[in-house]
């Protein structure tokens, strides 16, 4: 199922109870796209009353080249023979001018939603950044500029999770921060070594 540009629904990988629901060229159901909390879902609604006992049913309408692979028997009156779909250009003539451009706008505007849903999970993604270290309280302990913390050694080492050495040596900000400083000070010239008080800098300001 088509969801959103590049976006699809895969029974065979996982689904629910309505990976079940066969095919009819007369169905009961149909598909409906729902906006559920900024995602898209499909829904299938019901357009014909059920009765007791009654399967549930709707068309595939399978976007493929070699319909005869997917042959339909399910008996229906109008049954074409085939799950696959009505080819789109043969839906299109069936349209007028105004519901064409009513289509076209309608897609403006569903991928315009889709992009901005897209910017807004980035978002999201970079604001998981903090200056605490992931699940830790609050406090002056517990920020990344403060480097790894003796207490994490153990487990870092025995679960062979990175090495301790590198994560020391790339926790120190304010060295590297003032040795990209020192090179443009020295703009091409011998290095010239900082004096203590003026390597000191405020990490925290730059992480925020």
């Amino acid at each position: 199922m088509h969801l959103e540009p590049g976006w699809y629904i895969d029974a065979r990988e996982i689904g629910n109870m309505a990976r079940y629901i066969n095919h009819s060229c007369d169905p009961n159901c149909k598909l409906v796209p729902v906006n559920v909390n900024g995602y898209m879902r499909v829904a299938i609604i019901c357009i014909k009353d059920v009765g007791p006992g009654q399967f549930l049913c709707y068309d595939y309408q399978f976007d493929t080249q070699h319909g005869e692979k997917f042959t339909c028997r399910c008996g229906a009156k109008n049954c074409r023979g085939t799950m696959k779909g009505i080819k789109k250009d043969e839906q299109e003539q069936k349209k007028t001018k105004k519901e064409l451009i009513a289509d076209a706008k309608a897609r403006v505007q569903r991928d315009k939603k889709f992009l901005e849903g897209v910017a807004k999970s980035e978002v999201e993604r970079l604001n998981l950044t903090g200056p605490y270290t992931p699940g830790a309280e609050k406090e002056p302990a517990n920020l990344v500029a403060a480097g790894p913390h003796e207490r994490d050694r153990y487990d870092a080492q025995v679960s062979r999770i990175f090495l301790w050495r590198n994560v020391v040596a790339g926790s120190d900000f304010s060295a590297k921060y003032w040795r990209h400083v020192t090179r443009l000070k020295a703009g091409g010239k011998k290095k010239r070594k900082l004096p203590r008080e003026e390597r000191t800098v405020d990490v925290i300001s730059m992480i925020g």
